[in-house]
């Protein structure tokens, strides 16, 4: 049953900023796994004989990952819709490496990889938001 404080909205504000910042945390850190794959993976090309022809597939997979990351944190902090939250994790994160990636090479165009990477990043990011509203 409600008190009247819940009936009249209060308190709603803090549990919005906590849920805020709770959603920024979670496309925190599929970056910095980003980071940790892509620092990883750069010195394995260094100093092995892994071919650079492999550079896409891996971006894709660790895509998938961090997107995975973001929707299992954002389904979690939200609680229910986990497929709804995880593609939206997805495509934010999809936007944001996007527009980094831009600004980094000053070229703004959308490519057929760009799709790929969209449809993959939603796809990773339904698992993760289904796994997260589903966690024990």
């Amino acid at each position: 049953m409600k008190n009247r404080n819940q009936e009249a909205g209060v308190g709603r504000g803090k549990q919005g900023g906590v849920k805020a910042v709770c959603l920024l945390k979670g496309m925190a850190v599929a970056y910095a796994v980003t980071c940790i794959f892509f620092i990883a993976y750069g010195i394995l090309l260094t100093y092995s004989n892994v071919a650079e022809s492999t550079i896409p597939t891996a971006a894709l997979c660790c895509t998938a990952v961090s997107a995975g990351i973001a929707g299992y944190d954002w389904a979690k902090c939200i609680g229910k819709r986990g497929i709804v939250w995880g593609i939206l994790a997805g495509m934010v994160y999809t936007i944001l490496l996007y527009l980094i990636t831009s600004f980094g090479s000053g070229d703004f165009a959308v490519h057929t990889s760009l799709w790929r990477m969209a449809a993959v990043a939603a796809a990773g990011g339904a698992i993760g938001g289904l796994l997260g509203v589903h966690r024990t």
